[in-house]
């Protein structure tokens, strides 16, 4: 791996020495005819691309970059998955309803040029959520059942899982919080069970066939037989509010237990909206930002439970950073696999 970040790091400093790369420039309005390294050194450019894949087939503290894709037309550099840093790992689409035809353009580009892969997201607790308000909308006099529940969420389910398929995504990443076992009341957990079931029950079945499946939440709430964190690539740990490195210690503690593999955990928090005044999500302790916090507690090593890298949340809003675009998920990358050089 390291040979392969140095190669990188020597590459890329030659690429952007070049003055050729119009990805790092922030000006929309106006249009330069910029002659890139693809097209001033294309054999430079192919040696660059061979290391970034390269790198992303070893082992290393991975960054999973989850981002807004919007539904029309994009109208700035902000908008796109190609514009990512190219040693991002896994892109995750929040918006997997709308996706549209350029984003999935974009998707198989950084695949097949960069070895990036896609995959979209479905939250449980935004389902019962959903099902919840599906209810309300019901003039039925009938009282709805625990099995109407139960296949109302598997067609959810696999209407998410079809969706995955067809637009031939590399995979899932499914969050769980739901309830703390303990506080469940007498013939509650049956009905957790069978929510969960036909929650992950098509999911599992997905994965099996050589998907991606990330997990998100809380694993010790997990009641149903069969195994979802085995099959799981990571456990990814919900942080988004948290401020300090002992709270992001915490945050994975409490995610620790019996069944639980102590060796898949990746910290989850957000980037910070500089359009938003009143935003203070993604502001970690000292004025750093999260991200940043975020990287330095992955480097920090903890006999109790392996650190696998994190999961940025929103990440085209550090798109927006005022030293240079995505400066804080470069930061990050660099903070968590250091290139050799000197």
């Amino acid at each position: 791996m390291k040979n392969s970040i140095k190669y990188i790091a020597i590459l890329a400093a030659v690429i952007l020495s070049a003055g050729a790369c119009s990805k790092w420039t922030q000006q929309e309005a106006l249009e330069f005819n910029y002659v890139t390294i693809e097209e001033k050194n294309p054999a430079l450019y192919e040696a660059y691309l061979e290391s970034v894949r390269s790198y992303h087939a070893t082992e290393h503290q991975v960054l999973i970059a989850r981002f807004d894709n919007k539904a029309g037309a994009l109208t700035g550099r902000a908008d796109h998955v190609n514009n990512l840093p190219d040693s991002v790992d896994y892109v995750v689409l929040n918006n997997y309803s709308t996706i549209s035809e350029t984003i999935l353009s974009e998707v198989a580009e950084v695949k097949e040029k960069k070895g990036i892969k896609t995959l979209i997201p479905l939250d449980f607790d935004v389902l019962e959520k959903e099902y919840a308000l599906y209810l309300e909308g019901l003039e039925s006099e009938t009282e709805p059942t625990l099995e109407d529940e139960v296949a109302w969420m598997g067609e959810k389910v696999n209407a998410f899982i079809g969706t995955a398929t067809k637009l031939g995504l590399d995979g899932v990443m499914v969050s769980y919080v739901g309830k703390n076992p303990l506080g469940l009341k007498s013939g509650e957990s049956e009905k957790v069970i069978a929510l969960q079931e036909a929650f992950f029950g098509p999911v599992l079945t997905y994965a099996a066939g050589g998907k991606l499946l990330f997990f998100q939440g809380n694993p010790n709430n997990l009641l149903l037989e069969a195994d979802v964190l085995t099959p799981a690539q990571y456990i990814i740990v919900p942080a988004e509010t948290v401020t300090s490195l002992e709270g992001f210690n915490f945050a994975v503690h409490m995610a620790s237990g019996e069944g639980v593999p102590a060796d898949k955990f990746v910290l989850g928090v957000t980037a910070f909206d500089v359009t938003d005044e009143t935003a203070t999500a993604g502001l970690f302790s000292g004025n750093i930002s999260a991200i940043d916090g975020a990287a330095r507690w992955a480097v920090t090593p903890d006999a109790s439970f392996g650190k696998k890298g994190i999961c940025v949340n929103h990440a085209q809003f550090d798109y927006f950073n005022i030293q240079n675009v995505y400066s804080e998920i470069n930061t990050a990358i660099a903070t968590m696999n250091p290139s050799p050089l000197k």
